[in-house]
């Protein structure tokens, strides 16, 4: 590959944040307290008596089921750089057909642009470049459509980066 000069990973995760740990509780509610009624309420009551054992179980549940969402849950990186006047993007995914929530995981080059780049008029201001590149990650939520592309961190400090000096840099 090109000695590029990459400015920014975007994580791509296997599902929204919310949605694996509203996954993730309703699997600890049904190893703790059962499915079958009768067995709900007798459950919860011993563990209402017993705080310790249930703070233990419901820790190693969590644990089993995945632990933290924010580093467990990634699949992919997004890899943006500039390449003259565009803006491009490097998909790296896991290695695996199917994308299941696992520990093990393996992190392949797929390809050198996820969606088609997007130019940068000449001359352009730095907010100007924050919007292309914007846009070309809003673009790559589409295509990756069933991946949760997390660009809040890239929202946070796009708007202070000085992208001319970047892009000249590169």
């Amino acid at each position: 590959m090109m000695d590029m000069l990459f400015f920014f990973d975007v994580p791509v995760y296997r599902l929204p944040k919310a949605k694996y740990y509203a996954e993730r509780e309703s699997y600890i509610e049904k190893q703790m307290y059962g499915t079958d009624p009768n067995e709900i309420s007798l459950r919860k009551a011993f563990y209402e008596r017993n705080k310790d054992s249930a703070i233990l179980f419901r820790d190693s549940l969590e644990k089993t089921y995945g632990g933290p969402w924010d580093f467990n849950e990634i699949v992919g990186y997004i890899r943006l750089h500039f390449l003259g006047s565009q803006i491009r993007g490097q998909l790296w995914m896991v290695s695996k057909k199917r994308l299941v929530r696992t520990r093990r995981k393996l992190f392949l080059y797929q390809t050198h642009k996820v969606v088609p780049e997007k130019d940068i008029p000449f001359p352009a201001s730095n907010e100007e470049i924050y919007g292309v590149i914007f846009e070309y990650l809003e673009d790559t939520k589409k295509e990756l459509k069933g991946r949760f592309v997390d660009t809040s961190t890239f929202e946070r400090l796009g708007k202070y980066i000085d992208w001319n000096a970047l892009k000249n840099h590169a």
